[in-house]
């Protein structure tokens, strides 16, 4: 496996970071009246975790934005939350600004440049990062972050369980090698590409595994939602030989599980991986999105990629600086 799994294995340092370093926002559930997380790529993907994780917890409407500009709704009652690993973003800098013109609360998550710049001299609270990782692979710090501030907006305290998911994420051992043997059902199909079908408890993991193996593995990878892929994708589940399937199910719905299991049986002999859940707690959440990094790093040694270059993002970057 390539170096990039020696920053992978820094996921439980990240978590416990963020614990150790996180102070409260001070700012009341009373004060908001929706929330908006800004982010692109590594850095968004966090925000939509925390969506799905909070629909049925919290009382106010979580919008994900992952583009130049916010909703129109947005003002002096939205809570705005940007995250940008680098502090670079262009999408999520120009929001910031936006933001700052409508008079959003805004917290930013960062490990510095123009974002951190920008909220520390308009005096927002700063969530800091360590620098020096690919983006995607940073993913612990801004999402536990981003936990510890909806917690505190519920008045909760939830400091010990994520220390205690940050010890049980030091196993890399046992993620590394769990990892390997789902991924080695995929045998000679492993290069083809893949169909990760969820539920929407987990809709913000799967596409963040779906993003890992397009980054790190340079493969295809969508994600379907049940039940609203059962109205439409299914009708393109013909023949599928040339796929593999990751079914990944909270298993919250029983109506939901039906789902899965007629696609079980419709799919027949394409290759179909389960990720084993056992409920739909913190741990659990934590556990299946560090098991489909290591996964989506498996994948990537099995057909040669070399995760730690993205050639066309950066050829893409370079000639929007030109512009």
């Amino acid at each position: 496996m390539n170096y990039i799994s020696q920053e992978l294995k820094q996921f439980s340092k990240q978590i416990k970071y963020a614990v150790d370093n996180y102070k409260s926002h001070g700012i009341s559930a009373d004060s908001i009246s929706n929330i908006v997380i800004c982010g692109m790529g590594g850095s968004g993907i966090a925000g939509r975790i925390i969506k799905s994780y909070f629909n049925d917890k919290i009382a106010v409407p979580v919008e994900i934005v992952n583009d130049y500009s916010l909703p129109r709704y947005t003002g002096p009652s939205t809570l705005t939350i940007f995250c940008s690993y680098s502090g670079n973003t262009e999408e999520t800098v120009a929001a910031y600004q936006i933001a700052r013109e409508k008079g959003c609360k805004i917290i930013a998550i960062t490990g510095g440049g123009q974002l951190q710049a920008k909220a520390n001299a308009d005096e927002n609270r700063v969530y800091h990062v360590e620098g020096g990782l690919q983006p995607r692979m940073a993913l612990g710090s801004p999402l536990t972050y981003l936990f510890l501030i909806f917690f505190d907006l519920l008045g909760q305290y939830k400091n010990a369980d994520l220390t205690k998911i940050a010890e049980f994420a030091s196993n890399t051992d046992d993620y590394i090698n769990q990892s390997g043997e789902i991924v080695n059902r995929f045998a000679e199909s492993v290069s083809n590409k893949y169909i990760i079908i969820c539920d929407p408890f987990f809709e913000g993991v799967a596409i963040r595994f779906a993003q890992q193996i397009n980054e790190n593995a340079k493969l295809e990878a969508f994600v379907n939602v049940l039940p609203e892929a059962n109205h439409n994708s299914i009708e393109s589940y013909y023949g599928k030989q040339n796929t593999n399937f990751i079914f990944i199910n909270s298993r919250s719905s029983n109506r939901t599980n039906l789902r899965f299991a007629f696609l079980k049986e419709l799919l027949g002999e394409a290759v179909v991986a389960e990720i084993l859940v056992k409920d739909t707690s913190l741990n659990a959440l934590y556990h299946n999105i560090y098991l489909l990094d290591w996964m989506s790093l498996q994948i990537a040694n099995k057909v040669g990629a070399v995760s730690n270059q993205i050639a066309n993002i950066n050829s893409l970057k370079e000639f929007l600086s030109k512009q």
